[in-house]
């Protein structure tokens, strides 16, 4: 179900190179301007060759690791499992059309070779725990890199100073990333595979995910639960302030206009709670991969609408269950033989949740730094009229960016410029209309063979939100709807009955604290989402994945 999709007509005969949104839902969901996509691809192809030349198995550099299509950034997985079959690992399987299509060509090792594939495969194995060792030292190196973006009074010397880090500040980073996100969807296959206790066909793809995801639902330490903590600790010390006289707390939240809120909100505990929680998560936002959006420290509309609605009604919390139960049925869908190897997988996978989660928040330090050296970048090129507002640089690639700011794209290009922009405004306007498939094989699109995936099971209703764009702050009780659901929807764990999204998968860190709070999840509607009717109420059946109106 996970790794099932279908193509209109015979897919393509031969080797193809996969191409698939699913990876990056988390990092960068939706439409992507010029500037937020180059540096993407720039990033993940510096993180990708540092990975895979730690592990030594020889990265070609320079490799095309993302593509754009219909304003959509897909990465290549080919590339790595080819790589990896170099190297005697067993690649992920896909099903196209019922036929099984290998990521990549591999035949398994004779007696000499499984030598070299154990080795290649214990290597893999063990970088994860080596890079959690590291990620504080890279996210602090990323916060401080962030943190000095905002002390810079952006002279031209400061922008090209900055301009040349930009490429090399997140590779760490993505690196994390990258291998927490690959091998997860490895070992959800490789368990996928192992479960043939389970009778075969109708909707036992679901029933599998269903038991891997149930054996996860008391991860700790994830960067998302402790954002929707963080609003609940708000949201009691306004409970505090208003109790203590601050009536006009819930009247200033209400307003909406949180430009000055740190002089203007009517509590002062509330004003310095929330300059440490902005402190904490303010460059965190939703989408954040796109660096065309505000911040929440720049823009905490979201964040403020959040804790008020924890304020008109008893905010939600994670409900601890014991997942012993979950995790025997799980072990019990396997072979005797493979039970031990499936709860080491299970021990990996929870590992693996946990390094994702906090590479991202480590990732959008640079994407927050990196909006500000492009904010300034455009204040530069509105000095001479090349841009006209802050928000046109976006529609340049970074490359691009450089040559505006070395003036090799100087004024006498301004003809140039202005057309280029007018015509990539109007391109990613059309993006914006637009749902490719999530993969791709070669140019041909791929649908997922069953539309919905379970995130988490369970049973919830309520009116739908697509809470990002709704002008109602209602959204206690309500289903939270979103093209993905990355980090920053974590303001709606508080809040919401449960979630759903076009796009996605169980494997999004999202998702995973989802379950700790025990909200119904379905994720990769696709075209179903787009139908929902924004405020019906709306039906979520997390355990037969399906959404209804």
């Amino acid at each position: 179900m996970l790794f099932d999709f279908t193509v209109p007509g015979a897919p393509p005969d031969g080797a193809v190179t996969i191409w698939s949104q699913f990876p990056l839902h988390p990092l960068a969901s939706g439409p992507l301007t010029p500037f937020s996509y180059s540096v993407l691809a720039e990033v993940i192809s510096r993180g990708w060759y540092l990975l895979y030349d730690r592990l030594g198995f020889d990265p070609p550099p320079r490799s095309r690791l993302l593509r754009r299509y219909q304003g959509y950034a897909y990465l290549n997985l080919s590339l790595s499992a080819r790589l990896e079959a170099k190297q005697g690992i067993e690649p992920v399987i896909v099903q196209v059309n019922q036929r099984l299509c290998p990521l990549a060509d591999w035949e398994k090792p004779r007696f000499l070779g499984s030598f070299k594939a154990s080795r290649a495969q214990r290597k893999r194995d063990e970088l994860p725990a080596a890079l959690a060792q590291e990620m504080e030292a890279i996210t602090q190196k990323a916060a401080a890199w962030s943190r000095r973006t905002q002390e810079l009074r952006w002279s031209q010397a400061e922008v090209l100073q900055v301009m040349e880090e930009i490429e090399r500040v997140g590779q760490e980073a993505m690196s994390a990333y990258l291998l927490a996100r690959h091998q997860l969807a490895w070992l959800y296959a490789k368990l996928l595979e192992r479960m043939d206790r389970l009778p075969q066909g109708g909707a036992n793809g679901a029933q599998k995910l269903l038991l891997i995801n149930g054996a996860l639902c008391d991860l700790t330490g994830l960067l998302e639960s402790e954002i929707a903590q963080g609003v609940i600790a708000l949201s009691d010390v306004a409970n505090r302030a208003a109790a203590a006289g601050a009536s006009a707390l819930v009247a200033w939240l209400k307003a909406g206009d949180y430009r000055d809120w740190q002089t203007t909100c009517p509590s002062r505990p509330l004003a310095e709670a929330l300059a440490a929680f902005l402190a904490r998560f303010g460059h965190r936002t939703m989408s954040e991969g796109e660096m065309a959006r505000p911040r929440w420290s720049e823009d905490p509309t979201m964040v403020m609408r959040s804790l008020l609605a924890c304020l008109e009604r008893p905010p939600k919390r994670p409900a601890r269950m014991p997942v012993g139960g979950y995790v025997q049925r799980t072990l019990d869908a396997l072979e005797p033989s493979s039970r031990r190897q499936g709860q080491q997988m299970l021990q990996r996978i929870h590992e693996l949740h946990l390094l994702q989660s906090r590479a991202l928040h480590a990732l959008a330090y640079v994407w927050d730094g990196t909006r500000r050296w492009a904010l300034a970048a455009a204040k530069e090129a509105m000095a001479d009229g090349r841009l006209d507002a802050p928000d046109e640089v976006f529609f340049f690639e970074l490359e691009e960016i450089k040559q505006m700011m070395t003036g090799e794209w100087n004024i006498s290009g301004l003809a140039e410029i202005r057309a280029a922009l007018a015509e990539r405004q109007a391109t990613h306007r059309e993006s914006q209309q637009l749902s490719p498939a999530p993969l791709l094989l070669d140019d041909q699109e791929a649908q997922p063979a069953r539309q919905g995936l379970p995130g988490v099971a369970g049973l919830a209703a309520g009116p739908l939100r697509r809470w990002a764009s709704t002008k109602k702050n209602g959204c206690h009780e309500a289903i939270l709807g979103a093209e993905a659901l990355d980090s920053g929807w974590a303001l709606g764990l508080p809040l919401a009955n449960g979630f759903v999204s076009a796009g996605g998968s169980p494997l999004d860190s999202f998702v995973a604290a989802a379950r700790v709070w025990h909200h119904p999840v379905v994720v990769g509607l696709g075209a179903q989402y787009w139908a929902l009717v924004e405020g019906a109420q709306t039906t979520v059946d997390g355990d037969a994945v399906l959404v209804s109106q």
